[in-house]
């Protein structure tokens, strides 16, 4: 069955897509440039966020003994705009956390470890104190950041939010938002959880078929 896509009326694109192409868990992105450009149906996922969440509420817990005061994944959703180029990003940390002037953004993470994780919250920290809906909260200012572990928790200091990483992040837009989509750079595994459609991208069209024989 053919998908159809539905150009969208601003380019728009989540913190998770960005944030695996910055720590090269993901090479295509045809992929990511798609999803910004225009909207199609998305397979339905199977993932049970219960596990997930429960961890968000105990680690909530914990930072409000601690005198935080405590602010959850809803409250948390942000979109910040780019003044350099037409996207939207937005994205919905699991914990902000504030007391007095210290602000702290946590992301909580059951499965197992990968590098765009710290991608992730460094994505988060850079774009709070931008986002209309967050920056206030944040006292305009580059948040620290956690990724909290089963078994321990990761620092990222503030100044991790560097020039080279947002000259990575400028290169990376630039690409996305460019009219020019860039050409598919396929895999077997990048294809088999890709959500593109199949009739919207022939390279993975062919390599599903190599899989299969």
């Amino acid at each position: 069955m053919k998908t159809s896509l539905k150009k969208r009326s601003q380019f728009y694109a989540w913190v998770t897509w960005l944030a695996q192409i910055l720590a090269n868990e993901k090479q295509c992105k045809y992929a990511v440039s798609l999803q910004t450009k225009y909207k199609f149906d998305k397979p339905s996922s199977n993932y049970d966020s219960s596990k997930h969440d429960e961890k968000v509420l105990e680690r909530a817990a914990e930072l409000h003994n601690e005198g935080f005061t405590v602010y959850i994944e809803d409250d948390n959703s942000f979109k910040a705009y780019s003044k350099k180029f037409p996207i939207c990003v937005s994205g919905k940390p699991d914990i902000i956390a504030t007391k007095d002037n210290w602000v702290i953004v946590e992301d909580i993470k059951t499965g197992r470890r990968k590098n765009s994780h710290k991608m992730q919250v460094l994505l988060y920290m850079f774009l709070l104190p931008l986002a209309s809906e967050t920056q206030e909260l944040c006292h305009q200012q580059i948040p620290h950041g956690r990724i909290v572990y089963s078994d321990n928790i990761v620092e990222i200091p503030t100044w991790e939010v560097n020039q080279e990483f947002k000259q990575r992040l400028r290169e990376l837009l630039a690409i996305i938002c460019s009219a020019k989509i860039p050409k598919p750079t396929p895999s077997i595994w990048e294809c088999r959880y890709c959500k593109v459609p199949d009739n919207h991208c022939p390279a993975k069209t062919k390599n599903n078929d190599n899989l299969a024989a």
